[in-house]
């Protein structure tokens, strides 16, 4: 879990250098303690949204329910056309 935040939070901080760059090249002046600061914001963002999809991804995984686990196929079939979603079996 630690490992997916860090990953995203890692992805979260490039996003807040290239929004830090955006500002920095644009005639509006921003003070440096505002820049510091929403990048740690996005940077944490980052952060709590890859440790809340991984910790959702164990509970799925060590769910009891069947539901869960069930493995959807993307497979075509001969009778149906795309974007159809009846799983009835064909005659």
């Amino acid at each position: 879990m630690v490992a997916a935040g860090l990953i995203a939070g890692t992805g979260g901080l490039a996003i807040a250098l290239f929004l830090r760059s955006v500002v920095a090249n644009t005639p509006v002046r921003v003070n440096s303690y505002s820049l510091f600061w929403s990048t740690v914001l996005v940077g944490g963002f980052g952060v709590v949204a890859g440790m809340a999809v991984e910790s959702v991804r164990q509970l799925q995984q060590s769910s009891p329910e069947p539901e869960y686990h069930r493995h959807r196929s993307l497979r075509r079939r001969s009778g149906l056309h795309r974007g159809a979603t009846d799983d009835r079996p064909l005659p």
